[in-house]
């Protein structure tokens, strides 16, 4: 059965591998887990606050937001790697999420009231 959503441990994982800090079918060092997930909260907090994404819960993902979301976390997660933050990458990402978060137009006419 295909998944319909992605952990926060998968969304680590793929970040590290963004990186490279880890290759398909490595553990990563706690060490290094535990850097990125300081990250996770963070950053999901401040894509509500900047209202590019909202994301309810860390352990149900869906799979369209996993992909940019993983990158936003490997680049946040880069300088403790010894790799820059770049600036491009995030907005890219950032503007994935908000087309992903926008709603299509309903194309009806909007009905107002006269008082």
């Amino acid at each position: 059965m295909a998944d319909t959503s992605k952990t926060r441990d998968q969304l680590i994982h793929r970040a590290l591998k963004n990186i490279g800090i880890i290759e398909a079918g490595e553990s990563p060092a706690a060490e290094d887990y535990a850097s990125v997930d300081d990250l996770v909260d963070p950053l999901i907090a401040t894509l509500a606050a900047d209202e590019v994404y909202y994301l309810g819960d860390t352990d149900e993902i869906p799979l369209d937001v996993y992909l940019p979301l993983s990158r936003l976390l490997g680049n946040a997660a880069g300088p403790d790697f010894g790799y820059p933050f770049n600036e491009d990458a995030k907005r890219m990402d950032e503007a994935i999420l908000r087309r992903l978060s926008s709603t299509e137009p309903t194309l009806e006419t909007l009905k107002v009231k006269s008082y």
